[in-house]
């Protein structure tokens, strides 16, 4: 094999590497597409539910247990919000008061 044989051998398997590997990111990437998608749907899934939750319509005792779950985590960031806003009023306050006034 003399060595333009050599280089075209090689020439053509890098190409097919390259396809390939182009082939291989286009299928992951598609996968992770779908895998998005799943997940969107998912979340409006959810949505769908726990406004038939809110809204007093009955559904399965697996979605009313995670809806009083989420239901519970909302009056802990309410909670924790108000929290916040005390310490934020009460510090805009002391910044107010001028330490060197008599």
């Amino acid at each position: 094999m003399d060595f333009m044989d050599k280089v075209n051998k090689f020439a053509k398997t890098a190409a097919e590497k390259t396809t390939e590997f182009a082939d291989d990111a286009r299928l992951k990437a598609q996968i992770a597409n779908d895998e998005k998608s799943i997940k969107e749907l998912e979340i409006k899934l959810g949505a769908y539910y726990f406004e038939k939750f809110a809204a007093g319509e009955e559904v399965d005792e697996d979605v009313r247990e995670v809806c009083t779950a989420i239901l519970v985590h909302k009056a802990n960031i309410e909670e924790k919000k108000a929290a916040l806003n005390v310490k934020k009023s009460t510090s805009e306050d002391e910044a107010t008061d001028d330490p060197f006034e008599l």
